[in-house]
């Protein structure tokens, strides 16, 4: 027996994928979370790392100085490739912390924050991972992929 017109229900949508511009990555987005992690925090490398970063970008960006006017005061050149290195190395971390963090964690080894005192191995190996992950990252944020 056919079911009359007014006692169908309509029929439901599938559900619409979210549109290709939503934002999908960083720690705002909650990526940190899908990236697969050590046993141990590796929070305290990612801030050797950062710090790593800004020496590394103000002195690139010192040596980048000498050849312009600001040669002609050491003190102006040193005050501004710091800032810049600063700005450059917050713009990177930016929402990115926690992502660094969860994968530089795999690297980690030891009983947590006893092997940052302990290990000099993992003092050097993770830093240097978080620094290499983050520059990736930031890379990758540049080319807005």
């Amino acid at each position: 027996m056919p079911v009359p017109a007014t006692s169908r229900r309509p029929a439901v949508a599938a559900p619409t994928p979210p549109p290709f511009d939503e934002v999908r990555v960083g720690d705002a987005a909650g990526e940190f979370l899908r990236i697969r992690r050590g046993p141990h925090r590796a929070w305290a490398y990612v801030v050797v790392a950062f710090v790593f970063e800004i020496c590394f970008l103000s002195f690139d960006i010192h040596d980048i100085l000498r050849h312009t006017r600001a040669a002609h005061h050491p003190d102006m050149a040193v005050l501004l490739s710091t800032a810049a290195g600063i700005l450059l190395s917050l713009w990177i971390y930016n929402d990115r912390w926690r992502c660094i963090e969860a994968f530089s964690s795999r690297f980690c080894f030891g009983s947590g924050y006893a092997a940052l005192l302990t290990s000099h191995l993992c003092m050097i190996w993770v830093p240097s991972i978080a620094f290499v992950y983050a520059n990736y990252r930031g890379l990758r944020k540049l080319l807005g992929s």
